[in-house]
């Protein structure tokens, strides 16, 4: 790595590697956001081009910065290749595609770690703040001129939509499918207003890549408020999602700011942290979905599919009960990629569970569980030794509640947070740290400048 010894180690690369780990981290948040048949194509093999792109794209990086296989990834590595080993001999078939795409999953995430160490956080919170304010302005042209820019989209839609409930996207930014997305919009006072989904296939997922950012902005500033246009901006777009996922987390970050407080200050914020959140739990859009979600019916939904021959995609909540039963039923080392042993496949139903920790739990079962929560703490753990706050925990818990939602931390980009302890932080780079906290402290600077 290019580096220069008077400057902080963010700023530590030159300006060809900056914007080549710029792009390298836009295309890891745009294949998370799973809106086309293209960057789905990282886990379902469809698009040949989308699947080697991130491959060719990540090989670059790490030639580039001549990454290096450390001892921990290759044991990881090993013991990925033997669990696949015991459940091929489980099962006596052996699924190639589940096994390269953790396998992908895994090389693509450990490169984003030990490349760019600490800056793939500062490159992350940069990239989805422009990505809100790109989506803010879509949105604005959407509300006022709906079927106008629906249409224009259309004509120049990047691929086919990844999802029922997209019918355009752009790379930036997302048109709902209206049709299949019932909650594509939200009454709010008689008013009915869209449903933000920025880049990603809906407004759920993008509000997950948001609060990741705000986590990010917190911890990078000190958890600094004023004048933090960032962090402005990132709450305002998380506002237009009215997602019940992204205003929960959002609670957990409003506790976790309170809890980096002074005593004092502390104390003061407690009373407006309860009623902001009394406040938000009762909006009519956070009601009305969780009276939804409790709603369903599990059995019927079974009947329906194996009746008309369609799939279904339950909501998180039944996801993970119908991922439960499968964990119960391969309880150590779950079923691996062999989808027709899944307890609804047996009985002829295509159900397509969302829920990513229950796919953690179904799909890898006890050791699964085991090998996400050792690496989900020692991340949070760490995280919190290097920017220097207090309760590692509340990391680890806007993991977990992305998992239960969205199928989102398998991708190369959350992997990337949940697997950091991969990455050797050395006390020079602590140190380094420190000082460029103390500079913006000092600057008040409201955007990096990498």
């Amino acid at each position: 790595m290019r580096t220069k010894k008077s400057q902080p180690y963010y700023s530590t690369v030159d300006h060809n590697s900056s914007t080549l780990d710029h792009l390298f981290v836009f295309m890891l948040i745009i294949y998370a956001g799973s809106a086309t048949v293209f960057v789905r194509s990282i886990s379902n093999w469809e698009n040949l081009l989308g699947l080697f792109l991130p491959i060719a794209f990540t090989l670059l990086i790490a030639f580039w910065h001549r990454v290096k296989f450390s001892y921990n990834f290759i044991y990881l590595i090993v013991g990925y290749i033997a669990y696949n080993i015991i459940i091929t001999l489980k099962f006596s078939t052996f699924h190639p595609r589940f096994f390269g795409i953790y396998l992908i999953s895994f090389f693509i995430a450990y490169v984003a770690i030990t490349a760019l160490k600490i800056r793939f956080f500062i490159y992350y919170e940069k990239i989805i703040f422009y990505l809100s304010c790109i989506s803010l302005v879509f949105l604005a042209i959407q509300i006022l001129a709906p079927s106008a820019l629906a249409s224009l989209l259309s004509e120049i839609s990047f691929s086919q939509p990844g999802s029922p409930n997209v019918e355009s996207n752009i790379i930036v930014y997302t048109v709902n499918n209206v049709a299949m997305l019932s909650n594509s919009s939200m009454n709010i006072g008689g008013l009915s207003i869209i449903r933000n989904s920025g880049f990603a296939w809906e407004p759920g997922g993008f509000a997950s890549f948001i609060d990741l950012a705000i986590f990010i902005n917190l911890i990078r500033t000190d958890f600094r408020i004023s004048n933090n246009y960032t962090l402005h901006i990132l709450l305002l777009t998380l506002l237009t999602t009215f997602s019940t996922t992204g205003i929960s987390i959002f609670l957990i970050l409003l506790v976790f700011f309170v809890y980096n407080q002074n005593i004092k200050l502390a104390l003061a914020f407690v009373p407006i942290t309860i009623v902001v959140g009394v406040l938000i739990s009762t909006l009519p859009f956070m009601t009305e979905k969780l009276l939804d979600a409790s709603t369903f019916d599990t059995d019927q939904m079974i009947e329906n599919s194996i009746n008309y021959e369609s799939q279904y995609a339950p909501q998180r909540l039944e996801s993970l009960q119908i991922d439960f039963v499968d964990f119960l039923n391969n309880p150590v080392f779950g079923y691996g990629g062999h989808n027709e042993e899944r307890w609804t496949a047996k009985m002829g139903a295509d159900i397509a569970t969302i829920s990513g920790f229950g796919k953690v739990i179904s799909v890898f079962g006890s050791v699964g569980i085991l090998f996400f929560f050792f690496f989900l703490i020692k991340s949070s753990i760490k995280l919190s030794k290097i920017f220097g706050y207090k309760g590692w925990p509340f990391f680890m818990l806007m993991i977990v509640m992305i998992s239960i939602s969205y199928s989102l931390i398998f991708t190369p980009l959350l992997m990337s947070f949940w697997l950091y302890n991969f990455e050797y932080t050395p006390e020079t780079i602590k140190k380094q740290l420190l000082l460029y906290k103390l500079r913006l402290y000092l600057t008040r600077t409201k955007v990096i400048n990498i």
